[in-house]
Formats: C-alpha cells, sequence, structure tokens
C-alpha cells in the first residue's frame, strides 16, 4: 500500500495554509502592541504578494511535466524553472530594497526601514521554497517533504510559544525566526532531491515555455491584484491595527487551499494531456467530477462559516477581535463558488489569456468599489468589495470553457448538485443553530462544528457516492 499523491498534496497545502493562519493567531493572543503586529502582519502580506506572483512558475512546471512524454525534456523542467524562480524572486527583493522608504511612508511601517534586510531574506528563501511541493509532487517524494514540513512548523510555534514566556516577543526576533524556519526548509529540500534525476539545459527552455509562463503570470498578478487590493488600500487608507482587525477577518480560508487548489493544480498533468490529446468528453467528466468532489467537502464549511462568523474569530483571536468576524462574515461569500479553480483550469485548455482578462476585469471592479466602500464603511466596506469584485466576473468565465470544450455548462459544472449540496448542508446545520445559540460559548460553536462537519459529510457522501476515505488517502 501507499499513500495517494493527490491527498499528500492536499495535506501539504493545508499544513502550508495553517501555519500561516496559526502564526496570526498566536501572535494576536501574545502581541500587546496592536499597531506593531499590524507592521508585522504587513511584511508577512508582503511575502505572500511575492510568493502569489511567483506562483506561475510552479504551475507551469506542472503543465509542462503532463504535456513533455521525453524523459529528458522533463528531466530539465526542474533546474531550468528553479533558476528562473531565483533570478524573479531576487529582482522583487531588489525592488523592495530600494522602496524601503515608499513602502514604509505608504504602510506607517518602521520595521522597514528597521529591518529591512531581514525582510527581503525572509521573503527570498521563502519564494523560492514554493517549487519543491511541485517537484516532490511529481517524483513522488511528497512524504518526506511533508515531514520536513510539519516538523519545521512545530520548531516554529515552539519558538514563538518560548518567546511568549520569556518576555522577549518582538518584531526582529520574530522575523529572525522566520528566516531561520526557510532556510532549514530550503536546505533539506535540496538534499531530497536525487540528483541524477536532474539535468541542466538551458536549451531545452522554449519559447513555447516562456510564453506560457509570462501568460499564466500576468493572470496571477491580475488576480493577485484583485486578491490582495483591499489589503493594500486598507494599509495605505487607515492604519496598521486597521490592517490587523481587516487582515483577521478577511482569512484566506485554509480549506480552499486544501481541497479546491490542491485538487485542481494536482491534476493539472491530467487536464492538458486530456486536452492535448483531444479527448473533451473524458475531460468534461474529470472536471464535473472534481468539482462535485470539491463542492461536498467545501460548501457545509462556508455555510457553518458564514452563519457562526463572529463566535469563530473571537475564538480565534479573541474577544477584542469581534469586528474582525464581522468581516468574516461578509468575506466568506467570496468563496461561495471557489468549487472550481477557474483560472487553473483555464490555463490549462488554452484559454490562459481570457482568464487574465477576467481576473484583470475583476479586479478593476474591486479598485472602483475598495475606493467607495473603504471611506464609508471602513474594513466592512473593503470585504463587501471583494466579495462583489470576485463573483461578478464568474459567468465569463463559465461562458468562454463552455465554448472551448464545445459543452454545456451544466455538462462540466453540475449545478443542479452544486445547490442541492448548500440546501442539504443548510437544513442539517439548523440544530446546530439552535445548540449553539443555547450554549452561548464560542468553544461550543467550534465543538460544534467538527461534529456537523462529519454529520454532513456522511449525508452528502451516501447521497452522491462520491468516494471512499481508504481510496482517497491509499493509493492502489
Amino acid at each position: 500500500m501507499k499513500i495517494n499523491s493527490k491527498f499528500l498534496f492536499s495535506v501539504s497545502n493545508m499544513v502550508k495554509t495553517f501555519e500561516v493562519l496559526l502564526i496570526s493567531i498566536l501572535l494576536s493572543r501574545f502581541y500587546y502592541d496592536k499597531n506593531e503586529l499590524g507592521q508585522l502582519l504587513q511584511i508577512l502580506f508582503i511575502a505572500s504578494v511575492i510568493i502569489t506572483f511567483l506562483s506561475g512558475i510552479p504551475l507551469s512546471l506542472n503543465f509542462f511535466y503532463g504535456k513533455y512524454n521525453d524523459l529528458k525534456q522533463k528531466q530539465s523542467l526542474f533546474i531550468n524553472f528553479s533558476l528562473l524562480l531565483i533570478i524573479t524572486s531576487l529582482t522583487f527583493c531588489f525592488f523592495i530594497l530600494i522602496s524601503k522608504s515608499f513602502i514604509s511612508s505608504n504602510f506607517q511601517n518602521d520595521l522597514f526601514l528597521k529591518y529591512i534586510y531581514l525582510i527581503i531574506l525572509y521573503c527570498f528563501f521563502r519564494s523560492i521554497n514554493t517549487i519543491f511541493p511541485n517537484y516532490h509532487y511529481l517524483k513522488d517524494k511528497l512524504f518526506k517533504y511533508l515531514q520536513l514540513y510539519v516538523f519545521t512548523f512545530v520548531i516554529l510555534v515552539a519558538c514563538l510559544f518560548y518567546d511568549n514566556t520569556i518576555g522577549v516577543l518582538n518584531a526582529k526576533i520574530i522575523l529572525t525566526q522566520l528566516l531561520f524556519i526557510e532556510l532549514i526548509r530550503f536546505v533539506f529540500n535540496v538534499l531530497i532531491i536525487r540528483k541524477k534525476e536532474l539535468r541542466l539545459n538551458l536549451k531545452d527552455f522554449n519559447n513555447q515555455q516562456m510564453i506560457y509562463i509570462l501568460t499564466i503570470t500576468v493572470g496571477v498578478v491580475a488576480g493577485a491584484f484583485g486578491l490582495y487590493l483591499d489589503k493594500y488600500l486598507i494599509a495605505i487608507l487607515l492604519n496598521p491595527t486597521e490592517f490587523l482587525y481587516y487582515q483577521n477577518g478577511a482569512i484566506n480560508l485554509p480549506f480552499v487551499n486544501i481541497i479546491t487548489s490542491s485538487l485542481f493544480i494536482a491534476l493539472i498533468p491530467t487536464f492538458a494531456e486530456l486536452y492535448a490529446k483531444k479527448k473533451n468528453s473524458e475531460l468534461v467528466l474529470k472536471v464535473r467530477a472534481t468539482i462535485i468532489k470539491c463542492s461536498l467537502l467545501l460548501i457545509p464549511i462556508l455555510v457553518y462559516c458564514f452563519f457562526e462568523a463572529i463566535p469563530l474569530i473571537k475564538f480565534l483571536y479573541g474577544d477584542e477581535f469581534e469586528i474582525s468576524g464581522e468581516v468574516f462574515k461578509i468575506y466568506v461569500l467570496r468563496y461561495s463558488l471557489s468549487v472550481m479553480a477557474f483560472s487553473v483550469f483555464m490555463g490549462t485548455i488554452g484559454l490562459e489569456k481570457k482568464a487574465n482578462l477576467i481576473i484583470f476585469l475583476s479586479a478593476l471592479i474591486g479598485l472602483f468599489l475598495n475606493i467607495i466602500l473603504i471611506p464609508i464603511y471602513g474594513i466592512r466596506g473593503a470585504s463587501m468589495a471583494t466579495v462583489i469584485a470576485s463573483l461578478s466576473t464568474i459567468v465569463i468565465s463559465l461562458y468562454f470553457i463552455k465554448e472551448r470544450l464545445a459543452a454545456k455548462i451544466i455538462d462540466y459544472f453540475p449545478i443542479g448538485s452544486y445547490i442541492k449540496i448548500i440546501l442539504i448542508s443548510f437544513v442539517i446545520y439548523m440544530p446546530f443553530y439552535l445548540v449553539n445559540r443555547h450554549i452561548d460559548k464560542d468553544w461550543v460553536v467550534v465543538l460544534s462544528s467538527l461534529i456537523y462537519y462529519i454529520c454532513v459529510i456522511s449525508v452528502l457522501n451516501s447521497i452522491f457516492i462520491i468516494f471512499k476515505f481508504r481510496d482517497i488517502v491509499i493509493r492502489k
């Protein structure tokens, strides 16, 4: 028996996403100076923006690995793409270095002046580490990678608890520890790689690869513009403390990365191969099945998070973050159609340029709405603008995919099953709503969420018969 690589890929994404969330939770619990904490989270925000901008390179690695049949071409992909990632990452870090005064002034954040070299080193190593999970997935070495990530994750959490216990929790120490963790990951990731599986041949880096990477990157940049625009405007229009409250409410739900992103990214080689071989009917069925799986696993979480947003946020961050709960209640609606990774899938069927156009249009809508709503409603206005912008262009994506696959929207996007899952999730939630209101304790809401999720997944899977747990974890 061997553990399913797609399952391991999802788990590795889960650990990475939960690490970011847990850092935010622990620092919010431990930090007394909310303004400095807001400044520190702004640094982590900048690092996340860089990683998002660079994510087109690992995605392209997966795509071409699935597209190529020649072993030598596949073996040269990782080194070639890694070099490109390093060069691009250095460029971003240099830009941060020369822009430190501008960033510090606009974000009202003097940490960019005090600890700029720590910041750029952390951003650099964190960004180049993003290529490794894709490589380990393609080479079937994800279990070693996962062990490394969990181990270093535990070290980081232990460091934060130790800092708080002895009373030395400050921005410099935290940045140093974050950099140290990324250095450990880089060294051990390199050691995991079998050198004989790699070959450096820059001649194999062709125009087709560069054009695809640039096209995907344009889409990623446009997507990042829409994804991070609200946080950027909060940072420059308000202050670090308001940024903290918004950041803790505008959570990038870990479950979306765990479920939707992991499933679709893991299937990029499969989607690319089916499309290249013009097996559209098989591709449609594969996408439909993947969306149903994502809906079954994700929609119940969104239903529960929407109705219990404030107690959940207060449980995570503390009672003083109730305003963050109000932001989260609105913000969670943006994920309601995240059961399909639209831009990722469009990129595998030759629609990356149209995907970029749609993402850019959504970003423009977001910019317009944020500028209007933030001065009126503050951080709540930013969450409203983000939700409207995120959902406003989905129909266009569905149309372009329909045209390319020569299929009806309901053939690949199971609208009936999607609505049915929402209704069933809501009905099963109702008794839990009554219990949570009768016993007004935040920990009860969290405990109820686990019981609710088990119940609703069991009911939904008995209806749709999507998977067996053993088949998810074990590869036959």
